[in-house]
């Protein structure tokens, strides 16, 4: 195996090398790929593949600290609904997060069925798009369920407090998870169920994902609520919330009136070296992946995600987005490295 200056480069095996610290400052303002290309001077498909090697740098970032965090005792999550391709078909993307160091942990996503009342022609509109590609049966079901597995990653053993919202399939899924029985046995673990109509001040359980909500509705152009914009793909989507979610946790101060004060994931592990060290490399050096990555974040990492055609017309086909060779062989180094 030949190694050369630019292997282990963010830039490795890219056609245009573009100012990619600029190009997350946009997207973290909200800026739309459009417009990012409108001000660089290149392409929307060219801010796209610089935002895809953003966001697998801010997932493997993620994964470097996450390790050093202390488990916590008490976790919380909820959902985000937002749309993929067409309002027609609604994205939830459910967050988990710890309200004690108020990091962004995990995050699953899924494609469902447009729900509440529709008008004839909007009747006539879905049917139609239901022949070409409908969303699978029961994937709100399956990606509550992933994050519900993945929750043992956070949770100190001790005992588990766990703050939702009144959703009905909660409590069936934490019911049949099997490490939640187990803290079930010892009478360790609480659910907390807060209704959404809850007034959203400090004293909420929940205040920390209905902040998270409000920031990703500030900050990612396709989740604004008042905006057209609307993400064209699902793999594209969630790349942009793991770049938001790597901004909140290691680049935003914990509270803005300390200024240039620590960020939330340098307060969680005591020893900020580490996120000092990613920071440093993350617009020059790929962050090398030393542990097995979670299914929720591979799927996202290997474009996986289920994602309605961009166009609808007769014989317009749907392309996915294309995962270069060697980022796929990255997860594979660290599987093996992991073992």
């Amino acid at each position: 195996t030949r190694l050369s200056a630019q292997t282990h480069s963010v830039h490795y095996f890219a056609k245009r090398r573009l100012d990619l610290k600029r190009i997350f400052c946009h997207l973290r303002s909200g800026s739309s790929m459009r417009d990012i290309g409108r001000s660089l001077g290149c392409s929307r498909t060219a801010v796209a593949n610089a935002a895809l090697r953003l966001g697998r740098q801010a997932m493997a970032a993620h994964l470097s600290f996450v390790p050093g965090l202390k488990h916590s005792d008490r976790l919380c999550f909820d959902g985000l609904v937002s749309a993929v391709c067409s309002r027609d078909y609604p994205s939830q993307i459910t967050t988990l997060g710890d309200p004690q160091s108020e990091l962004l942990l995990s995050m699953t996503h899924c494609v469902t069925e447009r729900g509440g009342r529709r008008t004839a022609v909007q009747r006539r509109r879905i049917e139609a798009r239901r022949r070409r590609w409908r969303p699978s049966r029961g994937s709100l079901t399956a990606s509550i369920a992933l994050l519900v597995k993945e929750l043992p990653r956070f949770a100190s053993p001790v005992r588990l407090i766990l703050d939702t919202d009144e959703h009905p399939l909660y409590p069936p899924l934490l019911q049949a998870d099997r490490a939640i029985r187990w803290y079930q046995t010892g009478r360790r673990f609480t659910h907390r169920r807060t209704p959404s109509t809850a007034a959203r001040t400090t004293d909420n359980p929940l205040f920390l994902l209905n902040y998270i909500d409000r920031m990703i509705r500030h900050r990612v152009k396709e989740h604004t609520r008042e905006s057209i914009a609307i993400a064209r793909n699902a793999t594209m989507q969630m790349h942009r919330m793991w770049i938001f979610a790597w901004d909140h946790n290691a680049i935003q101060p914990y509270r803005v009136r300390d200024g240039a004060g620590p960020s939330r994931a340098e307060r969680a592990m005591g020893d900020s070296r580490e996120i000092r060290r990613l920071r440093s490399q993350f617009f020059s050096r790929r962050i090398a992946i030393r542990s097995p990555i979670p299914e929720s974040m591979r799927a996202v990492w290997c474009a996986e995600l289920p994602t309605p055609p961009t166009r609808w017309r007769a014989g317009s086909k749907h392309k996915a987005l294309k995962i270069p060779l060697y980022a796929r062989r990255d997860l594979a180094l660290g599987y093996l490295q992991a073992a």
